[in-house]
């Protein structure tokens, strides 16, 4: 439910991963030859000014070391000008200098130096940085678990209208943790990131939907705010709409469909959908039986979260799944 947000060129929260998953996948389109050239030039127009202590230019090409555009890829040298950046006072570049280090993007993982970066961009008026501190202080990760200071740095980047300050602090009230549990407050707040186009707190509004938590149960509006954040590739929103469609919950009940959700969420990470998906293959529940593929499957789940909720049930079904593959084929008798 928690969301990390990174600043973009363009935009200081728009790209946004689940804390459990503690990553952020940079959208990287396809681009002409022409594109490629045009890029090259501009990070050889950004190198010089960004020696010359320009903030603003070495943060540029920290994104574009950072993303591999028009330079080859080199996530070392992005969070060195990414923090060189932050020393010439770019809030933007210390922020960036901060998810580096948090996620260890070419470099060894540092929570502490990430949280310290953090603290100096939201100091500085950057609201994607408060934000993230706060998720700091709700996992206790480079600075000391406080779910209270994690709440009012939420709401101090909610209140800057920054969709991802407003989406974790719907987390902090429908979750209970550093204040008063509540739904309905949860739900405006997630509707207000949701209209702001933050794709993941309109999962969790529609998980507030589907379970009729401070909002009326609507099974067919959770479907809708489901569909829109599994097109943005949220995984979570990819298996919980598997299930809805494969219960015929807000939508015509359709297997066939469930399946390929379950499908897409685990190519992105969701091991629960990973084990729905093995088990589909191990009984030959709407895919043709493959014990092999069902291994896959399962291991992939246990390999995604050990700790996941079908985690022993994945165990016992890939002790199974692997007698099977194993056991010699049946000889049929011929008749003399």
């Amino acid at each position: 439910m928690w969301k990390r947000s990174v600043c973009s060129r363009s935009a200081l929260s728009r790209c946004f991963s689940r804390l459990s998953l503690a990553c952020c996948l940079l959208l990287i389109c396809p681009v002409s030859a022409q594109a490629r050239e045009e890029s090259a030039g501009a990070v050889a127009m950004l190198a010089p000014p960004c020696e010359a202590d320009d903030a603003e230019a070495c943060t540029a090409l920290g994104y574009r070391l950072l993303e591999g555009d028009g330079v080859p890829k080199d996530e070392a040298r992005a969070t060195g000008v990414f923090s060189q950046a932050c020393d010439f006072g770019s809030m933007r570049g210390c922020t960036m200098a901060g998810y580096s280090y948090a996620e260890g993007r070419g470099v060894e993982r540092a929570p502490e130096r990430a949280a310290a970066y953090y603290a100096r961009a939201c100091q500085g008026g950057e609201m994607t940085a408060c934000s993230n501190l706060g998720l700091a202080h709700i996992s206790g990760n480079g600075v000391p678990r406080d779910p209270v200071s994690a709440t009012a740095l939420f709401k101090f980047a909610c209140d800057q209208d920054a969709r991802a300050g407003c989406a974790n602090l719907g987390a902090s009230y429908s979750l209970g943790r550093g204040v008063k549990r509540n739904q309905r407050r949860a739900a405006r707040l997630f509707r207000q990131a949701c209209d702001a186009d933050d794709q993941h707190a309109c999962y969790n509004l529609g998980v507030l939907y589907r379970d009729g938590l401070g909002v009326a149960r609507r099974h067919r509006r959770a479907v809708a705010l489901f569909e829109r954040s599994c097109a943005a590739q949220d995984a979570a929103a990819c298996g919980n709409l598997g299930l809805m469609v494969d219960d015929g919950r807000g939508a015509p009940r359709d297997r066939q469909r469930s399946l390929a959700l379950f499908d897409t969420a685990c190519e992105l990470g969701e091991a629960e959908s990973c084990f729905t998906l093995g088990r589909a293959y191990q009984t030959g529940n709407g895919r043709e039986r493959d014990d092999a593929r069902a291994i896959a499957l399962l291991e992939r789940t246990l390999s995604l979260d050990p700790k996941t909720p079908s985690a022993a049930s994945a165990q016992k079904a890939l002790a199974i799944a692997r007698e099977a593959l194993s056991a010699p084929a049946t000889l049929s008798a011929e008749n003399p």
